[in-house]
């Protein structure tokens, strides 16, 4: 045996969910089959194989209650069978992180190990020792191509061998679908969403040679493996190879990709028969085998021992009187057979048919559930939320969960969390074609229009139930929160909106390209995006949806104008890049003047005066800031006024007015408890930190923000504890003391590094180089300056030339 065995035995072990082991234990405890189990609970059989099987992880509450009442679990039995079907702290949506390093975006994780991961062993133990000492078979990139045809199970072995070897990476591991089953990304979108999982933003240039030198520089000095599922072609692939040395890449696809140079291939041919039973007993149970073996031969023969075809027919066993000799003579039937003539999609179309066609044949709802299939195409993203498809199909969430959760028992979705569904994409195929024969365009838009229309209502139900003012008209007569007055608590929008970010951008995307009226959708839900950025403090999806409308060709109500070129400018500020912020905060002014809305002017006067002060225009500034003070003395903008004092305090202080500063900073801290809210007053007392060290006064500085640090992380947010952490930093090494410098730069680091889309991580790592050199630590504080440098060059910030000075020093 070779020793790769060993270990991929352990890892499908190490997959089965606690809950699935917990249900075969108390069944085998009280003497029932699978059978009598769903008979006595009200389940269906094929519900109860899912569940034990591992293939359901997440059973529904009154799913639970059932099996515990018929197992007849003692209340201790009972509440440790609950727990085992809750995700962990680190299994939700919103909170489950990819085993990297802090700086990749948790959306480009790799997929969960595959439960039903078997065989293949030989393949296993070639790509995962190849992964685990690339450099060995190569001194710089190594890149490794799976190919074989659709369903075969490349991405299965792909994604199991990266897990195997995930600790040979330990910058980090990213996972892109490049789509080549349905509809392959361009180079330019592959590239925009590996620059996206690496956290570098759009900088609006369509040159794929420029966007693939960012690509190169961001995975400069990192050793890490980068999965590319379902290439398209070579010319799709080429592109995206990195370049530079410490990087491994994994590519699968229907194709063969010989031309791609230096490339290690790997042909995944079907399953030998042997496999391919032993993959069937693990969906039907081994007992099923054992009892008629030849029938067992024949289903993995006629499903032609592809993995997604007997994955999807195995099931089908529990529906049927006659066992496994049933589902047999059923697939030499006609349309139910499943016949690969020409190549996958053939394959894969007849085994989808034989779901759909097993699944219709049974209840009311099985019935109802094939007859949505077609509909759930629409959804384009990696995946989609319970929330969306009820939108989309029109029918309630408790309706629409049940017909999903059957797609789910019969394989034709997967459900990788809670409310979240997923529909691999060769299944989608199937789906989207029969969605063309059954809907004309109109009709297939529409119900892409339902999908956009879900998550903008969340989003502004989310603005109405933070209690803020409705700047945009969206609380008309056509409410935009229109679908979503059943979500009452703030927490729970925020936390659904938050896992949904990449869908956010995709769908504001896709309403961007459409006619107006899809232009106008846009503009309203990247105009909804700030308020959540705010309370996430997770800027970089908000700052990617506002580029793609900001210049929008679009006619729109003045507010939304002004909106759109305020709120651009508020998002390059929040990244530190206030020289960008500066033209759009000018563009607005006019606008807002001509608006005639005090809130919107204030804001706008506001912001232009602190952006020109520190982009060095302190005196350009300073009238802005002051027209900003008597703009907050109405009723209408009075909130905005602690932020008006700050911009102008800070403005003085820049022009060495420091009595003016003092006086106005003072009226600022004493307003702050009745004119704004913790996390406002946490952002302003960092701002009248940082002012006061720039104007010499470091003593107050550490006094201020000393006292900020203790509020912020009683609030819990990281984002502005890092900027707190940062500024303090500044204040200590401008009093010379180095090692206090050094303490609080390294905390920020830490933070900054898992929050990589909002690019705090250089200028932490400038200033850390410079507490270290301070300590006389050359060597460490180059290393911070290194690293500083290449987050610098991803967003041009104007820093970088310090750096390089820095480093040019002997």
């Amino acid at each position: 045996m070779r020793s790769g065995h060993c270990a991929a035995d352990d890892v499908q072990v190490s997959t089965a969910p606690p809950f699935a082991l917990l249900l075969r234990h108390h069944r085998a405890a009280t003497g029932l089959t699978q059978e009598r189990l769903a008979e006595r609970s009200g389940l269906s059989i094929q519900a109860i194989s899912a569940l034990e099987s591992g293939r359901r992880r997440r059973p529904r509450p009154t799913t639970i209650a059932l099996l515990a009442d018929t197992l007849g679990l003692s209340p201790e039995d009972r509440r440790v069978f609950a727990a085992a079907a809750r995700p962990s702290a680190g299994g939700s949506v919103r909170r489950s992180a990819p085993k990297v390093v802090g700086r990749i975006n948790a959306s480009g994780r790799l997929p969960s190990p595959p439960a039903d991961f078997t065989g293949r062993s030989q393949q296993l133990d070639e790509l995962t020792t190849l992964l685990r000492a690339p450099f060995r078979a190569a001194p710089g990139i190594v890149v490794s191509v799976i190919g074989g045809m659709g369903g075969v199970g490349k991405t299965a072995l792909a994604v199991q061998a990266a897990h195997l070897a995930i600790d040979a990476s330990p910058d980090g591991q990213i996972y892109l679908n490049l789509g080549g089953g349905t509809r392959p990304l361009t180079v330019e979108e592959a590239l925009a969403a590996l620059l996206q999982l690496l956290g570098v933003p759009a900088d609006g240039s369509t040159d794929v040679e420029t966007a693939a030198a960012r690509y190169r520089s961001a995975l400069a000095g990192r050793q890490m493996l980068i999965v590319l599922d379902d290439a398209a072609s070579v010319e799709q692939v080429t592109p995206l190879m990195p370049g530079v040395a410490g990087v491994v890449v994994l590519v699968t696809s229907r194709r063969r990709l010989t031309e791609l140079a230096g490339a290690r291939h790997l042909e995944l041919d079907v399953m030998d028969e042997t496999e391919a039973i032993q993959l069937l007993g693990r969906l039907v149970g081994t007992e099923r085998i054992d009892r008629d073996r030849d029938a067992a031969r024949e289903v993995v023969r006629r499903c032609g021992l592809l993995p997604l075809a007997i994955s999807i027919a195995g099931p089908q066993v529990d529906r049927m009187a006659g066992g496994l000799r049933e589902l047999a003579d059923r697939l030499v039937e006609g349309p139910e057979r499943l016949r690969i003539l020409t190549g996958p999609s053939g394959g894969v179309d007849r085994s989808i048919s034989l779901s759909l066609t097993a699944l219709a044949a049974g209840t009311s709802t099985d019935r109802a559930a094939a007859e949505v299939f077609a509909m759930l195409s629409v959804f384009e993203g990696d995946r989609f939320p319970l929330r969306a498809a009820a939108a989309v199909l029109g029918r309630r969430l408790d309706e629409t969960e049940n017909l999903l959760e059957r797609l789910v028992d019969s394989h034709l979705l997967e459900t990788p969390a809670p409310h979240q569904y997923r529909m691999h994409d060769l299944v989608r195929v199937v789906a989207a074609a029969q969605a063309e024969r059954r809907f004309d365009a109109l009709a297939r838009e529409h119900l892409r229009r339902r999908e956009t229309a879900c998550y903008l209502a969340m989003l502004w139900r989310f603005d109405e139930l933070m209690g803020r003012p409705d700047k945009y008209g969206s609380r008309g007569e056509q409410a935009w929160s229109a679908g979503a007055e059943d979500v009452s608590d703030t927490a729970v929008a925020a936390e659904w909106l938050d896992a949904e970010l990449p869908n956010l951008v995709r769908l504001v995307r896709r309403s961007a390209q459409g006619d107006s009226v899809e232009q106008v959708f846009a503009v309203r839900m990247a105009l909804g995006m700030p308020n959540l950025a705010g309370r996430l403090m997770r800027f970089g999806e908000t700052h990617q949806a506002l580029e793609l409308v900001v210049d929008l060709p679009v006619e729109l109500d003045l507010r939304l104008d002004v909106g759109r070129k305020y709120q651009m400018g508020f998002s390059y500020s929040t990244l530190g890049l206030y020289r960008d912020a500066v033209p759009w905060r000018e563009r607005a002014l006019p606008l807002a003047r001509r608006l005639g809305d005090p809130w919107a002017l204030a804001a706008v006067l506001i912001d232009l005066g602190y952006n020109l002060g520190r982009s060095g225009r302190a005196a350009d500034g300073l009238p802005y800031a002051e027209e900003a003070l008597v703009v907050t003395e109405q009723p209408q903008a009075a909130k905005l006024r602690v932020g008006a004092l700050v911009g102008l305090g800070a403005l003085a202080g820049w022009l060495g007015d420091v009595d003016r500063q003092r006086i106005a900073f003072e009226e600022a801290i004493a307003r702050m408890p009745e004119r704004s809210s913790p996390g406002a007053d946490a952002v302003h007392r960092n701002l009248i930190g940082h002012a006061l060290t720039e104007s010499g006064q470091h003593h107050a500085a550490v006094e201020v923000l000393t006292e900020n640090l203790g509020k912020v992380r009683e609030l819990g947010t990281e984002v502005i504890e890092s900027d707190t952490l940062e500024v303090l930093g500044l204040a200590w090494l401008a009093l010379g003391d180095h090692a206090r410098a050094r303490k609080v730069l390294a905390d920020g680091v830490k933070i900054a590094v898992r929050y990589p889309t909002d690019h705090r991580e250089g200028r932490l790592r400038h200033y850390l180089g410079r507490a270290l050199a301070g300590l006389g630590l050359v060597d460490e504080a180059r290393r911070q300056w290194e690293l500083a440098l290449i987050q610098y060059q991803l967003v041009a910030d104007v820093r970088v030339d310090e750096v390089r000075r820095l480093l040019a020093e002997p």
